[in-house]
């Protein structure tokens, strides 16, 4: 497969890019394996947000440490998946994926039986370490097994499982947590995990691997230090019941700034950079990294305070509010599916602006808390418009979302690990600035409802705005996309 970029260098050609392999004759058993493993671990982050009120009651947790269960698991994810990267390179796709679930699967246990909310955010930071590791792993050895078009298409289909976990997971969770408790959502982990370990090793490749390279400890000590400093200062910049201690935010701006300084002139002298500057430093990998910060930021704010601005600025139900993530995520799955097996006709660049431009649309429409809306002669009550406005945001994630997964791999088709790592980290990351921004302009708002509809006018207009970058996606040549 072609693909045209107007980048040179080492990385416009890749050994054995044009040489021909055959597929892998096990090649949908290990789609399979994969896919469940990827929903199973990312359900998980789905129950946590069911089971946040019962456990925070439960070991009588303050409210703004039981905020860190999901926030440390994102921190500790978005932190993990360009060192898992690496690491897949260097010991083995399949190695890096069965140490990462092995390791999801001792934290859940750990989380399942944590004695405090201390003990349990320790045990989740680690959940989300581990879990880095399964995408980047995950989707080389898809990448390894198909070709061409069958791979561009298996990857796509299989960067859908993760926002269907996002469903999947508060639906299952609600049951589990009613009936068994929120340790459950937790142990329930284990036995999947050492059934998928076990299976891992039998069924899946053992992936190429890359000349040994030291491991960039400081590097990845940086990374830490400098994402969870700014998370910080964003999380006291957003407490509503005291005054922020401008001490404290001063503090963890100023660890930022000289953070990524550090980390910057420290990767560009180390010669096995945990961060690869070649895959952030080029137009293609540019484009592709800052696209899936703004997608995130963009999804999480609908994932996530959704279900609060139903309630607070329509008065909906509890029950009512998590029942509108059932269409977006039906849609958002359906339209990736078939954006996957049209991408050879659409080439990457026309559903990636689509799926800004309509994406941040959703979210402006939700800023401006309509109410009782009338469309083409049919009235909308609040709840049937929240799904319609709610599903659309999905229905245009997931026609991007293929798009966006795949756009550049074939740049340097031997990097897959390390590519789908560090866009993972940015995906994340802009999920949990997002999160972190929607929640600070929410709580310095005299009016949450007021706040809440402002956050989504604010990431509404960041993702249309990212659509400068669109034009430095590498795309499909024109005589591949029709075949």
């Amino acid at each position: 497969m072609a693909i045209t970029s107007s980048e040179s260098g080492p990385l416009a050609t890749s050994p054995g890019a044009g040489v021909a392999t055959p597929p892998n004759p096990r090649r949908h058993v290990i789609f399979a394996l994969l896919a469940t493993s990827m929903l199973i671990f990312n359900a998980q982050f789905g129950m946590v947000s069911v089971a946040l009120g019962p456990l925070t009651a439960d070991l009588n947790a303050p409210l703004r440490w039981s905020g860190w269960v999901v926030t440390v698991f994102m921190l500790a994810l978005v932190v993990s998946m360009p060192v898992a990267g690496r690491l897949a390179e260097r010991f083995g796709a399949r190695t890096m994926f069965v140490v990462g679930f092995a390791l999801f699967s001792v934290a859940s246990i750990g989380c399942a039986f944590a004695p405090n909310i201390y003990w349990l955010i320790l045990a989740r930071a680690l959940q989300g370490a581990a879990g880095g590791s399964l995408q980047p792993a995950g989707t080389s050895m898809i990448g390894e097994a198909y070709q061409g078009q069958s791979r561009t298409r298996a990857i796509g289909m299989y960067s859908s499982m993760m926002p269907f976990a996002a469903v999947f997971g508060p639906a299952v969770g609600g049951i589990v947590v009613e009936w068994y408790g929120w340790r459950t959502t937790f142990g329930m982990n284990a036995p999947a995990g050492l059934i998928a370990c076990a299976l891992a090793l039998v069924i899946l490749p053992a992936g190429a691997r890359r000349p040994i390279q030291r491991l960039d400890f400081l590097g990845i000590a940086l990374i830490g230090i400098t994402i969870t400093a700014l998370v910080y200062a964003l999380t006291e910049l957003g407490q509503h019941s005291v005054t922020p201690d401008a001490r404290v935010v001063a503090a963890a701006l100023l660890t930022f700034v000289v953070g990524a300084v550090v980390l910057v002139l420290h990767e560009r002298r180390t010669p096995s950079p945990v961060l690869d500057l070649d895959l952030l430093s080029r137009r293609p990998f540019i484009a592709t990294n800052i696209l899936s910060l703004c997608f995130g930021a963009g999804w999480m704010g609908v994932v996530s305070i959704v279900p609060l601005f139903a309630q607070l600025a329509y008065g909906i139900g509890v029950a009512q509010s998590g029942a509108l993530a059932a269409p977006r995520g039906v849609l958002m799955v359906a339209c990736s599916a078939i954006s996957s097996l049209l991408v050879y006709r659409t080439g990457f660049k026309m559903p990636i602006l689509i799926g800004l431009v309509g994406l941040g649309s959703s979210l402006i429409v939700l800023g401006l808390g309509l109410h009782d809306v009338s469309l083409v002669g049919i009235r909308f009550g609040d709840f049937w418009w929240l799904m319609l406005v709610i599903g659309s945001a999905g229905l245009f994630f997931g026609f991007a979302n293929p798009s966006l997964n795949n756009a550049g791999i074939e740049v340097a088709p031997d990097r897959i690990a390390a590519i789908v790592g560090l866009r993972g980290m940015f995906n994340n990351l802009g999920g949990t600035l997002g999160v972190a921004v929607a929640v600070l302009i929410a709580s310095r708002t005299a009016d949450t409802v007021v706040g809440l509809r402002t956050a989504y006018y604010v990431l509404g207009g960041l993702v249309i705005a990212a659509a400068v970058f669109v034009p430095w996606v590498p795309e499909l040549t024109r005589g591949r996309r029709g075949k």
